[in-house]
């Protein structure tokens, strides 16, 4: 398995706990309250393209946080190889 793949298997399971949490849990709740609460006078079109729009952020979120996480374990793997013999 590629380093990459592993840090990616890192970091799913890293995130799988904090994503099950209460506190995590509750901010969700809020958030999908303020999202309905906003969407509740838009038009069908206007909620569709809101998804769009919403689901958009959250995939490129997603990529940045994947890439800032596989870079720092690079970057602490390269670190650790150069002071530690």
């Amino acid at each position: 398995m590629e380093l990459e793949e592993c840090i990616k298997d890192g970091f799913d399971d890293s995130l799988r706990e904090y994503i099950q949490s209460e506190e995590y849990q509750q901010r969700q709740d809020e958030l999908d309250k303020l999202i309905c609460s906003f969407q509740i006078n838009m038009s069908s079109e206007q909620k569709i393209q809101f998804k769009k729009i919403i689901d958009a952020i959250v995939a490129d979120d997603g990529i940045i946080a994947l890439e800032a996480y596989t870079r720092g374990v690079i970057e602490g793997i390269a670190l650790r190889n150069k002071y530690v013999k």
